[in-house]
């Protein structure tokens, strides 16, 4: 599995957090909040679970500041609310 770092409000797969190869960004929405705005891992990247584990990275990084999770991405969305494990951080 490739490595996932973490840029400025994303994380990333790659080796320029401003050209990833895949990669999952949040905006701040007010003072312990984020937004998952976009998800994006291109076709030949399919498959391999990399999208549920960018996601998984955001769910970690809000624990870790004591942030809640929305999602305004349908992926992102989707993955958080089919795991019963993200249910502490998503706010819906």
């Amino acid at each position: 599995m490739a490595e996932i770092k973490q840029g400025s409000n994303k994380f990333y797969i790659g080796d320029d957090e401003n050209n990833p190869q895949a990669q999952i960004t949040f905006q701040p929405q007010g003072d312990n909040q984020i937004n998952i705005d976009h998800t994006g891992v291109p076709d030949e990247l399919g498959g391999q679970g990399i999208g549920s584990q960018l996601v998984k990275s955001v769910v970690d990084y809000a624990r870790e500041n004591n942030l809640k999770v929305v999602a305004s991405c349908p992926f992102a969305k989707s993955v958080i609310e089919k795991n019963d494990e993200y249910q502490d951080v998503y706010a819906g």
